[in-house]
């Protein structure tokens, strides 16, 4: 003998399917497709470098944004410092920069994620933009 399914169950589970279905459609659809409608407007960062800082900008976003948030370059890392953060900027230390590029920072930070002119451009975009 079979059991008899329960009318009021099976509704209830056709009920929690919709609310499911429709929850989803708004969370999983509605709101990417919002957001990404939406333009920033002239205040949004990234904030403007300039011309000449670009190729930088993207070396360090591509190597270094990962681990470090400077809003200049459009980044948000989660690991290492924020560099924006750093009150009085780097201005003027961009050999610090460039040392920490290349040997590493106390097992925290790899040793030579960039090496050369490279190093030196995102050494100086860093030294440049980093706390402002």
């Amino acid at each position: 003998m079979r059991p008899r399914r329960d009318p009021a169950a099976s509704e209830m589970t056709k009920r929690s399917f919709l609310y499911f279905a429709i929850f989803f459609a708004i969370f999983a659809v509605a709101v990417p497709v919002w957001a990404l409608s939406k333009e920033g407007d002239a205040d949004a960062s990234p904030e403007k470098v300039a011309p000449e800082d670009q190729e930088a900008k993207q070396l360090f976003a591509v190597n270094c944004g990962s681990c470090h948030t400077l809003d200049r370059a459009g980044t948000d890392g989660v690991v290492g410092p924020n560099l924006d953060e750093i009150e009085g900027g780097l201005e003027g230390q961009e050999q610090r920069v460039l040392t920490a590029i290349l040997q590493g920072v106390d097992g925290r930070m790899p040793a030579a994620i960039l090496q050369g002119i490279q190093a030196e451009e995102v050494a100086a975009f860093v030294a440049e933009y980093a706390g402002k």
